[in-house]
């Protein structure tokens, strides 16, 4: 699929072309329109594949981290940057940016999938290819509103392309709405999409990929028996694998769709803006020349009690014996002979180089020939097969009023601890669960989600030191969304 990324990012620039009126009523002869495009199956094909653009743009996965995760306990911010420091201090306007692009990006995905979904029905093709692009894009979809709901509740239910002839200042539905509109998406992903892909093709969604981001919206919505059905599915089928070893989702060279990925973003070192993974040039410790460019800025920083409340922290939760550490974080003295072996390697500094005196090392791979200006090959983990074991865990122990001693559930959890070098335990709590996702899913968007989903976040930011109040669980509408909508109501508190 990584060769098919150029053709992704220039799909959508052809598309909103095509949906521009021509009001010298000529047609034209040198562009991509919609009355000359959406007529063969390999129109099809290209316009599925321009959906996976806005997630693989800089504004989503490369930024999102600081929606997802400086809000939480995990991570804070590099230094005092006026985009993402109100996030972090629970201080943000509606005028913030990364919040802005948040919802501009995944109403752009939206945008795709709908024209996908209006377009390729009346396509003359294969009957089963044509049922399995309409349910990748439904998927598409599902997993774009998932984050829309979670992030700011109530907001637009949106199924039509956009155009001139139809009303466009929509309406807030009521997330219970949108919840049911994603659900039946998955359920369609389910039924229709391929359980694999092979050649160019691997890395888009698969039936497992609809299947295990159900599992996380039942989890939401606190139906534990269906999330606990479904993962016990996704387990049975034994597609899906934990790596040997936790390194291996980090490494370059063993990373990308491996055998616990079930949905990773696609991404390709050092081709048009992108097309590559944003990440390192985010997390990369500052003045270190890691990256062997002009980037590696240390934005997001793991927290530490030398700046936390002590007991608090990302730091804190980390044993020495935890094998999932030394890939998570730099901690002082940490040496890497994986980043730049033709330095020797890398160090990291016995003061630190960072103001908790620690790195985020995922996602830190170092220079090379493909890896150029914020830019990497290394795909992005978006759910990983260990999410499924802790997630039937979770589900297990939330339904039964927050211990399990299931034998099926103890193995998955137990194999996702084996593998951190920790030892198997006998019974486990939800307490036990969310811990273990903490330190096994730092930095990798899921920590604000976890916290929401546990029920404290507010008690537990505050014990963090931040002045969380209720009304933060959701973001702002952004304020240029509202200007240009008025059908568009604020969430209260801002």
């Amino acid at each position: 699929m990584k060769n098919k990324l150029y053709l992704a990012i220039l799909l959508p620039v052809l598309f909103l072309m095509a949906c521009q009126k021509d009001f010298l009523e000529r047609n034209p002869l040198d562009q991509i329109t919609e009355d000359n495009f959406y007529n063969t199956a390999e129109d099809a094909r290209r316009a599925i594949l321009s959906c996976y653009a806005p997630m693989q743009a800089v504004n989503w996965y490369g930024k999102s981290w600081m929606i997802t995760e400086i809000p939480a306990d995990n991570s804070t911010t590099g230094g005092n940057d006026p985009d993402f420091s109100p996030i972090d201090n629970f201080t943000i306007n509606a005028d913030n940016v990364p919040n802005a692009e948040f919802w501009a990006e995944h109403f752009r995905l939206i945008t795709y999938c709908n024209q996908v979904l209006t377009q390729v029905p009346d396509i003359q093709m294969d009957e089963q290819e044509r049922n399995s692009i309409l349910a990748e894009a439904a998927f598409l979809r599902a997993f774009s509103y998932f984050d829309l709901a979670r992030i700011y509740g109530d907001v637009p239910i949106i199924t039509v392309v956009p155009s001139l002839d139809i009303d466009l200042l929509v309406s807030r539905d009521p997330v219970d709405k949108v919840y049911e509109f994603l659900i039946t998406d998955l359920e369609r992903g389910i039924e229709f999409l391929p359980s694999a892909y092979d050649g160019l093709d691997v890395g888009r969604a698969t039936k497992g990929a609809a299947q295990a981001l159900l599992v996380k919206v039942f989890l939401t919505l606190e139906r534990f028996d269906e999330a606990m059905a479904l993962s016990r599915e996704i387990i049975a089928s034994g597609r899906y694998q934990l790596m040997g070893d936790f390194a291996g989702n980090w490494l370059k060279q063993t990373t990308d769709n491996n055998a616990e990925s079930i949905f990773q973003v696609q991404y390709a070192g050092c081709g048009p803006v992108g097309t590559g993974n944003a990440c390192q040039a985010f997390f990369a410790p500052w003045g270190q020349n890691i990256t062997k460019n002009s980037d590696g800025w240390g934005s997001q920083i793991p927290t530490g009690p030398n700046i936390d409340n002590p007991g608090t922290t990302i730091r804190d939760v980390f044993t020495d014996d935890d094998l999932r550490q030394y890939h998570t974080i730099m901690t002082p003295g940490d040496y890497y002979p994986m980043i730049n072996p033709s330095d020797g390697g890398y160090t990291y500094p016995a003061a630190g180089a960072s103001r908790s005196s620690t790195s985020i090392k995922k996602y830190v791979i170092g220079g090379g020939s493909d890896v150029c200006f914020m830019t990497t090959p290394q795909n992005l983990h978006a759910i990983r097969y260990a999410d499924v074991l802790l997630s039937l865990a979770e589900a297990s122990c939330r339904r039964n009023g927050g211990i399990s001693v299931t034998p099926d559930v103890l193995d998955a959890f137990n194999a996702v601890r084996e593998r951190a070098g920790l030892e198997a335990v006998g019974s486990v709590t939800t307490e036990m669960v969310f811990e273990e996702r903490r330190k096994e899913f730092a930095f990798e968007n899921q920590r604000w989600f976890d916290l929401l989903r546990q029920g404290d976040v507010v008690n537990t930011m505050r014990l963090h030191g931040k002045n969380m109040q209720d009304y933060h669980k959701l973001f702002p509408i952004p304020s240029e969304e509202l200007a240009i909508n008025p059908n568009l109501k604020q969430n209260p508190g801002y």
